[in-house]
């Protein structure tokens, strides 16, 4: 085989490799423990503003356990992983949360 055409298929394939999305080694954690906590405020009365308050401020603290390990990676797979949660299962309640988010 041609040599530039080696030297050419492996700066591809380097390439192709930098370009795949990263993950965090917490990504399936963060993912599961964002769509527990989505559904655990689901699960919350909405007429009661103080256990939906609760149930959110539950969830900036599972969250935040990422933040604090400056794992920004997982924070966005728990992120995802709550609002797509919480948007195919009560829509109402996520365009209160989320307003300003388009789809």
């Amino acid at each position: 085989m041609n040599k530039h055409f080696i030297i050419t298929m492996v700066v591809a394939a380097l390439v192709l490799c930098s370009c795949a999305e990263k993950k965090s080694p917490l990504d399936a954690q963060a993912r599961d423990r964002g769509t527990r906590a989505a559904a655990a405020l689901i699960a919350v009365d909405h007429t009661d503003t103080l256990a939906l308050q609760r149930a959110i401020l539950d969830a900036k603290a599972v969250q935040s356990e990422y933040v604090f390990k400056r794992d920004s990676l997982a924070v966005k797979a728990f992120d995802e992983a709550f609002m797509v949660y919480l948007q195919q299962y009560d829509e109402p309640l996520y365009k209160a949360i989320f307003p300003n988010v388009k789809p």
